[in-house]
């Protein structure tokens, strides 16, 4: 080969690994969710469903290619999908996971093996899960942040606004979480009881746990309530419960507001017509802030720079009579008006913490959620 020709090979070589890099560069991001829940609903509501709609929604905006992997609510058959991912001979850039019933620890035990990076929402992992598996970015490097609404708030101002609504007198609480296994649950249920300590005047009666389903949170409604006569205040840890609830006290034509946490379709329909009295709004977009999150890093904006890689956020506001009609209508009906980019650091340089406050979101004008 003479140098003419030389030159001309090494020019095309180079023009090749260019024209690669470039697509590599441009190549739309892969994220897999390992989606707790169930693809369809079977009696337990939506939330996980919606998590996954509000985070494609998303992953359209940001051009991101998202793979969603339901497990049912089957804690082994999400252990199996986690090994699946991490054997890709392709694998994604990016997989979320959930640490339902506790089964994050041993997902990114398995992931960790895989080139690609983690990202934890929804449950924390607990004190004792993380004594076995560390923090983010130490012993499992690849494991990059976790993202949680402040449940325990969200809890407590639940109870707040129950107390309030009842007029600050004595306040007699049955509550009903959901399962002991899944940290959010107990986060919830922690978040009442500190308001009640704070009150002079405020007990529980009872708090059991149930599946996360109305049948199940029904049946147990009933009992409690001809267990506690006198009891005037119940919540549930989901909107699915907290309607069964509901269920219960008018079959017992008893006198006691019900709350719930979600902000499901139904659920918000109930309070427009005076059935729950309030409901915790905004668990459902934590899959979309993840997106954002996921999005300007990969774009070389580290979320962990901006709070940390631990990301406890409060964006959780209360839903009531007042404000639930504007709420579902831009949530269920005017669904243009999601708009995620505001929230991005990438196109946004706004220096501080995330800012997930929901009133961005629906740029609402009625009263502050």
């Amino acid at each position: 080969m003479n140098r003419r020709e030389m030159l001309r090979a090494g020019a095309y070589a180079g023009l090749v690994n260019m024209i690669h890099s470039t697509h590599a560069f441009e190549r739309r991001p892969h994220v897999v969710f390992l989606n707790p829940g169930e693809s369809a609903e079977r009696g337990t509501g939506q939330h996980w469903q919606l998590v996954s709609s509000f985070m494609g929604m998303a992953a359209t905006t940001f051009n991101m290619q998202l793979e969603v992997l339901y497990a049912e609510r089957d804690h082994l058959l999400m252990q199996r999908q986690a090994e699946e991912v991490a054997r890709r001979s392709f694998p994604p850039d990016y997989v979320i996971i959930v640490n339902e019933k506790m089964a994050a620890q041993q997902m990114l035990k398995v992931l960790a093996h895989s080139p690609s990076k983690i990202l934890v929402i929804h449950n924390d992992l607990t004190s004792e899960q993380r004594q076995y598996v560390g923090n983010e970015r130490e012993k499992i490097s690849n494991w990059i942040g976790t993202l949680t609404a402040n449940a325990e708030l969200g809890g407590f101002r639940l109870m707040e606004f129950l107390y309030q609504r009842l007029g600050r007198r004595e306040v007699n609480v049955i509550g009903i979480t959901g399962d002991p296994n899944t940290p959010v649950s107990l986060e919830r249920a922690a978040g009442v009881a500190t308001f009640l300590n704070q009150t002079a005047n405020g007990r529980i009666c009872q708090l059991v746990f149930s599946d996360w389903s109305r049948a199940d949170s029904h049946q147990k409604a009933r009992v409690l309530l001809a267990r506690y006569p006198e009891a005037n205040v119940m919540w549930a840890a989901n909107d699915t419960m907290a309607l069964g609830a509901l269920d219960a006290v008018k079959l017992n034509n008893a006198h006691v507001l019900v709350g719930g946490m979600g902000a499901l379709k139904e659920a918000l329909e109930s309070v427009i017509h005076g059935g729950l009295a309030g409901i915790v709004a905004g668990d459902y977009f934590v899959g979309a802030w993840a997106m954002v999150l996921l999005y300007d890093y990969h774009w070389g904006k580290d979320f962990a720079k901006h709070g940390g890689p631990r990301l406890k956020l409060d964006y959780l506001g209360i839903i009531e009579r007042t404000n639930a009609r504007r709420f579902s209508d831009v949530v269920f009906r005017r669904i243009e008006a999601f708009d995620v980019r505001p929230y991005s650091k990438h196109l946004n340089q706004r220096e501080g913490s995330y800012d997930f406050d929901l009133k961005h979101l629906l740029k609402t004008t009625t009263r502050s959620l």
